[in-house]
């Protein structure tokens, strides 16, 4: 099980990760880029996948992933982190963290681990 403290903690230790406030709820960004973000509702978080993948996680674990309404067919999702492995929520805030930033930042973050 993930807290939101615990996500923040995740988020935060990823290169360049930047906490801001988006319209009233912490985003985590790399170099302006969101690519994870708390939700407004429970204890969830929102983060990016590919259409593609959303597809094959919605099919495994559907009741921990909700495409976002207005942005979902953008692939924003959230994520019942709460009821979660953290090895998992971690894997996954990694992948978001891959899909915005720039492919040189990619080995920082492979050299971090």
């Amino acid at each position: 099980m993930v807290t939101l403290d615990r996500f923040r903690e995740l988020a935060m230790q990823l290169p360049q990760a930047e906490e801001v406030d988006h319209f009233g709820t912490p985003s985590f960004r790399v170099r302006g880029k969101i690519f994870a973000q708390f939700s407004r509702r429970d204890d969830r978080a929102i983060l990016k996948f590919s259409l593609d993948e959303l597809d094959v996680l919605r099919m495994s674990a559907g009741d921990l992933f909700e495409p976002d309404p207005s942005w979902g067919k953008h692939g924003w999702t959230h994520v019942r982190i709460a009821r979660m492995e953290e090895a998992w929520v971690n894997q996954l805030l990694r992948d978001a963290w891959r899909r915005v930033t720039p492919k040189k930042l990619h080995l920082e973050l492979e050299s971090s681990t």
